[in-house]
């Protein structure tokens, strides 16, 4: 039986999760869009814009989840972020803009630095605690985690008629979603009784040391991990991030395609939210490893399909697919944490990931930009898409076959007390 403490810290987390996801989406979502019309940006200027973005992501990630580690259920780093977070309004109205039009290096330098610190890097940070927590509690991540896709989707219903009469109303609803979600934290249990301490590993017995971040880095089965997460994951945040200029293509004019963006935006975060419910028991039936392979799978067949849209029906009956990805890959990536490395370093793991994944975007999103350019959006999701498919092909064969690094630790602590990676 749920004990009243967990169903509580369901409800305080997962709206927590809400509001930080409807308050990003409500800019984020037509971020591209945005430097497209509103500063003048073409698709290889955006390319670099969104490189920079990552390379401040890539920075500061790993130390996030390094502090992560370090502070067990402690909320100092979620409030730092979301902090930060409120700032959005002013920044984008009064700074970014203005920056990105008269001095383009200067304003994508600061940019990165804040989008990277309160999203970029402050979502993973909202991820990983959200999933600590909910060890802690005894509740599944997914459950928490779709709650972030129902703050996604709400903010859809209107985002796209709201950029149309001004952007800088999504901006102002960013910055207060902030700061509610600031509120929430406050409110959040990380002492007394109902914790299951043991879950969260975060005893000061057994503490995280710089010895058990370099164990991690050598062995083969993190590389193997990092190679085909970051592959998928290259193809699949690069193609949607500029996206939304597709989209628009479709339709007669831009304020109709942002209108029908910011609907396709709701449909797509539904859909997520909804499989949040059944994703979990989806991965706990066919294992953590074939749901990454499988989202391997969707996320080039999306892309693929993308490539050959030729009318509107057709690429809004194709976005919702983004949905099952974001599902697949977050309840998968966990549970295959879990099951094959030391618990106690799911955030630092978690991310390393994210680093590894927009080094590899920093280094695509220019090149996508200039085929972009070049090519036209159809000829370049294609080549993602089949690109996806062989890094799946690849994860078949290689994903999940080395030693676990949990047996492993638990032989190493037969014979030695030491803090190893399992």
């Amino acid at each position: 039986m749920i004990s009243s403490a967990s169903k509580n810290a369901y409800m305080r987390i997962s709206l927590c999760l809400f509001l930080f996801y409807f308050s990003w989406s409500t800019t984020w979502s037509f971020l591209a869009i945005w430097l497209g019309d509103n500063v003048g940006f073409t698709s290889t200027q955006i390319g670099y814009t969104l490189s920079v973005n990552a390379l401040f992501a890539l920075a500061i990630k790993p130390a996030f989840g390094f502090i992560m580690d370090k502070l067990g259920l402690k909320k100092s780093l979620l409030t730092c972020v979301a902090i930060a977070s409120v700032f959005a309004a002013p920044f984008f109205i009064y700074v970014y803009q203005y920056l990105l039009m008269t001095s383009m290096v200067l304003g994508m330098l600061l940019g990165g630095l804040y989008l990277g610190t309160a999203y970029l890097a402050g979502v993973l940070v909202f991820e990983t605690y959200a999933d600590r927590y909910s060890r802690a509690f005894g509740f599944e991540f997914g459950r928490v985690r779709m709650w972030g896709s129902l703050g996604w989707a709400i903010a859809s219903i209107f985002a796209g008629q709201l950029f149309n009469i001004n952007p800088h109303f999504n901006f102002i609803i960013t910055s207060c979603g902030a700061v509610a979600v600031l509120l929430i934290l406050f409110t959040l249990k990380t002492q007394g009784d109902g914790i299951d301490w043991q879950a969260v590993n975060a005893s000061r017995k057994d503490p995280v040391n710089r010895k058990d971040v370099r164990m991690l880095f050598r062995h083969a089965s993190f590389w193997v991990l990092m190679l085909f997460y970051g592959g998928i994951i290259w193809m699949m945040q690069s193609a949607e991030q500029q996206f939304p200029r597709y989209f628009v293509t479709f339709f007669a004019d831009h304020q109709t395609g942002n209108a029908v963006l910011g609907y396709m935006g709701f449909v797509q975060s539904a859909c997520e939210f909804l499989l949040m419910f059944s994703i979990p028991f989806l991965v706990n039936r066919i294992g953590a490893r074939n749901g990454l392979l499988l989202a391997g799978f969707v996320i080039g067949l999306r892309l693929v399909l993308s490539a050959l849209a030729t009318h509107p029906w057709m690429i809004i009956v194709i976005k919702p697919l983004y949905g099952l990805e974001m599902a697949l890959l977050l309840v998968s990536i966990f549970k295959f944490l879990a099951e094959h490395f030391d618990k106690r370093l799911t955030g630092t793991i978690y991310m390393v990931l994210g680093c590894f994944n927009y080094l590899g975007i920093t280094a695509i999103n220019p090149l996508a930009g200039y085929f972009y350019d070049k090519h036209g959006f159809a000829s370049t999701y294609m080549a993602m898409g089949c690109a996806a498919w062989l890094v799946t092909l690849a994860g078949v064969k290689f994903l999940g076959k080395q030693k676990s690094l949990s047996t492993e630790k638990s032989m190493h602590n037969a014979t030695q007390d030491v803090n190893a990676m399992k």
